[in-house]
């Protein structure tokens, strides 16, 4: 069920079923050569709406921008201040809670957004605790769809170190199965590994700015292979991915 392409009727409905709401989160940013611009939001949006064919769950619609100044020198690439995005998502959750929802599970797509959404969750949290009026706080869970523990382990013994910090295989294999017609046919050239030490110094996506990062990831990948890329990959990945979702927002919505 998605909020989208529901009506107000029905939400109604649904709240009496449950005051849970997936909420997919990605970015609109290069993703190299053969990856499409919009991976980040596919790939949560494709696992997410994969979960809702097994169960009575509601995904909202997809927050497809998110915070990647990193890669603005790419062509295409459009982001969102980190402090509009925390925004942005202060008011969707807020929005959704005035009406009788309660627990927000973001599955997550870009490194780039934890740190905002989690400074978002704080913003949220601390209006309730600062509030002198009791009411039904809202609670927020972000997880971002590698971390599941079978997923991680199925992409790792898939493509090991080539599958890289960006414009990963698994990334770009998942986007390929969603949308199979835009499957990318092109020469990625000779594979360049990056370092434990770059991977630590720049984890979660924090990249200094744009020129800099276009001049040491001239192609926009990162220590990546996405040449290993497919769609049967993506499946697997995919339904993995949905299957370790359901049980971790089920364990959410049923958290004392």
């Amino acid at each position: 069920m998605h909020l989208h392409l529901s009506t107000w009727q029905e939400i109604e409905s649904y709240l009496l079923r449950s005051k849970g709401i997936l909420i997919p989160t990605g970015s609109t940013e290069q993703h190299g050569p053969n990856g499409l611009i919009g991976t980040d939001a596919i790939c949560p949006t494709a696992i997410a709406s994969h979960a809702a064919l097994e169960t009575d769950l509601l995904v909202g619609p997809t927050l497809a921008l998110g915070t990647a100044q990193f890669n603005l020198k790419f062509p295409g690439t459009i982001s969102l201040r980190p402090s509009t995005l925390m925004s942005v998502v202060e008011d969707y959750v807020l929005s959704l809670a005035s009406q009788g929802f309660q627990r927000f599970y973001f599955i997550n797509g870009h490194g780039g957004n934890l740190a905002p959404l989690r400074s978002a969750f704080q913003e949220i949290y601390t209006r309730y605790s600062l509030s002198v009026n009791e009411s039904a706080v809202p609670r927020c869970r972000l997880r971002s769809w590698w971390q599941y523990p079978q997923t991680n382990a199925l992409r790792q013994s898939l493509y090991a170190e080539k599958e890289g910090a960006h414009a990963t295989p698994s990334e770009v294999a998942m986007a390929q199965y969603a949308f199979p017609e835009h499957i990318k046919d092109v020469s990625l050239g000779t594979w360049h590994p990056v370092s434990l030490e770059y991977l630590r110094n720049h984890a979660d996506d924090d990249h200094y700015e744009a020129s800099d990062h276009r001049r040491r990831h001239p192609d926009g990948r990162i220590g990546s292979d996405p040449s290993l890329a497919n769609p049967e990959d993506g499946q697997r990945l995919l339904e993995t991915a949905a299957k370790e979702l359901l049980l971790d927002y089920q364990a959410f919505l049923e958290e004392e």
